[in-house]
Order: C-alpha cells, then sequence, then structure tokens
C-alpha cells in the first residue's frame, strides 16, 4: 500500500466510544490528532506524542475555531447518542446534535478543510424498506414523539452539509452507523447484557425477542473509516457502515449467556412496560452496504461470536 501523507486532524467526542477508538487509529497510523471531549483525558493516549488533549465543550466557538484553522480535516463525532436520551431530554438532544454540530459547521465552511461526520442509522426512522440504502426515503413519527428528535437533528446536520458542499465547496464525508459494538461502549443493549450475565442476572428483553440488529464489530467500523479517509474517490459521498448479518435480540441474548458461562436467564416483558415513555422500538435495521463495498473493497472480517469473546 502506498504511503499516505501524514495530516493534522481534529477530532470532537475524542473521549467518546468510537471517538476513542478512532483517535488510537489515527495515531497508530501516524497522524497528529487533537482531541477535544467533556470527558477526562483517557490514560492509554498518555503514551501518544502525537496526541493533544482538550477537556472542554463543543460550545466554545473561539478555542474551535483556532482548532479548524490548525488542522486539515475536521471530524465532528461529538453527540448523544444514548436512546434514553432522546426521550428525556429532546432540548439537549437537539442542542449538541444540530446546533453545535451547524456551529461548526459555520467555522469550517470556507477554509477549504474536509469534515468528517458520524450521522446514524437513526436517519431512516422507520421505513419498512429493508435493507436501507444511502439515497432510501426516510419515514419519521410525528413530532410530539421526541424519540425523533435525534434522528431530525442528524438529518438537518447532513442536509447542511450537503449544502455547504454545493455552496461552499465544502469537502465532507458522512458516515451513518449501525449498531457498532467494542470495548468501551456503554449502556447498549450488547454492553448491558454482558454485564448482567457476568452477575448471573436475568436478561430482561422487551417484545419478543425477534427485533433484528446488524452488530458490527469497533475494528471493522475503524477499517472503513480509514480506508474512505485516504481514498480520494471517496470524498463528498455518504456512507452506511455496518454488516448486512442480522440477529435477534433472542440469539444475542443466549450468545451472550454461553459464551460467559452464566446462569442468566432470559425474561420477555411488553414493551408497554418500557420505564421510558413515547419510546418506539424499530423491528428491522440492516443497512445496504454495497456502496462501501464498491468503493473500498471493504468487507467485516470479525464475527459477531469473536468480537463478544473479546469484549468478554
Amino acid at each position: 500500500m502506498k504511503h499516505h501523507k501524514k495530516l493534522k486532524i481534529f477530532v470532537t467526542g475524542a473521549m467518546g466510544f468510537i471517538g476513542q477508538h478512532w483517535c488510537i487509529k489515527l495515531l497508530k497510523e501516524g497522524h497528529t490528532v487533537c482531541g477535544l471531549d467533556i470527558k477526562p483525558k483517557n490514560k492509554i493516549f498518555n503514551e501518544y506524542k502525537n496526541f493533544k488533549y482538550y477537556k472542554n465543550t463543543v460550545f466554545n466557538t473561539n478555542l474551535i475555531k483556532r482548532l479548524v484553522i490548525k488542522n486539515e480535516v475536521i471530524c465532528h463525532f461529538a453527540g448523544i447518542a444514548n436512546p434514553k436520551d432522546y426521550i428525556l431530554e429532546p432540548a439537549r438532544v437537539i442542542e449538541v446534535t444540530a446546533t453545535a454540530s451547524i456551529k461548526i459547521l459555520e467555522l469550517v465552511k470556507n477554509t477549504n478543510k474536509k469534515f468528517i461526520y458520524t450521522s446514524t442509522s437513526e436517519i431512516y426512522g422507520k421505513s419498512p424498506k429493508i435493507p436501507f440504502k444511502e439515497k432510501n426515503d426516510r419515514l419519521l413519527g410525528p413530532t410530539s414523539m421526541k424519540r425523533w428528535c435525534y434522528s431530525t437533528s442528524k438529518a438537518l446536520v447532513e442536509h447542511y452539509i450537503l449544502a455547504l458542499n454545493e455552496k461552499n465547496k465544502l469537502k465532507f464525508n458522512i458516515f451513518r452507523l449501525f449498531n457498532i459494538y467494542g470495548s468501551g461502549l456503554t449502556g447498549r443493549v450488547v454492553t448491558d447484557f454482558i454485564k448482567l450475565a457476568k452477575k448471573n442476572k436475568d436478561l430482561v428483553i422487551f417484545g419478543n425477542g425477534n427485533q433484528t440488529r446488524t452488530f458490527l464489530y469497533v475494528d471493522d467500523c475503524m477499517d472503513a473509516f480509514y480506508k474512505i479517509l485516504i481514498n480520494k474517490k471517496c470524498e463528498n459521498q455518504i456512507f452506511n457502515i455496518g454488516t448486512n448479518k442480522e440477529t435477534s435480540i433472542k440469539e444475542i441474548s443466549k450468545l451472550i449467556i454461553n459464551l460467559t458461562k452464566s446462569k442468566s436467564k432470559i425474561r420477555y416483558k411488553k414493551i408497554s412496560s418500557f420505564k421510558i415513555k413515547g419510546y418506539e422500538d424499530i423491528q428491522r435495521r440492516v443497512p445496504d452496504n454495497n456502496k462501501l463495498k464498491k468503493f473500498i473493497r471493504w468487507s467485516p472480517k470479525t464475527s459477531l461470536k469473536e468480537g463478544l469473546i473479546k469484549i468478554i
């Protein structure tokens, strides 16, 4: 593989699950990385001389402006990705997801820097047209359903990126992530179930457990990100990042119980008994990843079983 130019890269949300893995991948590839997050710096980063960290907020416009000027690629990964927050704190979800992103884009739009944005499979809403292609229609619930504030905020930012590409020649990539899992993930079905299984506590499934997700191991996700970053042909494109292999929640819970040799039982509860009112579960969410395969000849290398063993 030919050697690529070493870049100066600024990552917001650098201490989040995806952000940390991305920063480490970039540092290992020899790039200079500057990270920003409201969380304290993970000690793992102390060994990297090419990493500079700012414990600060995405709303600090002066600092962000300075960091945009200093770097060549701006990776905006900061956001709220916990579904509980969509219902409990919709205003904060909109402020962090839409308002902050638009302010950052204002600072980037005339600089000739590249902007990389992590979007979400939530974009497609509850569209029945499976698998989701990047150009498919979106189908959302009403604005009175708080859970759609996240999907709408992410979509607004995507619209703005595309508008700036047209108007200001902004160079960009948008990654729509589908259920990425791995070390450092919290508050999601995979990690919650592993914790419970290790303590031999019951795994509770809302509904019948037949709802499916596609689980992509984080190293495979980073591999896709990186191949897109260094491939000029991928510029100004939106990509689904995920595997098209579906696994039901019932199947993954059985697998986790097996792999942890747990005495946990699976319990089923009615969706209506879910603590957070106004949450609507999606039965299937599957990406069409042909575009990704076509552009970078990528395919996931880690099976669900292997990935789970690594985390466990």
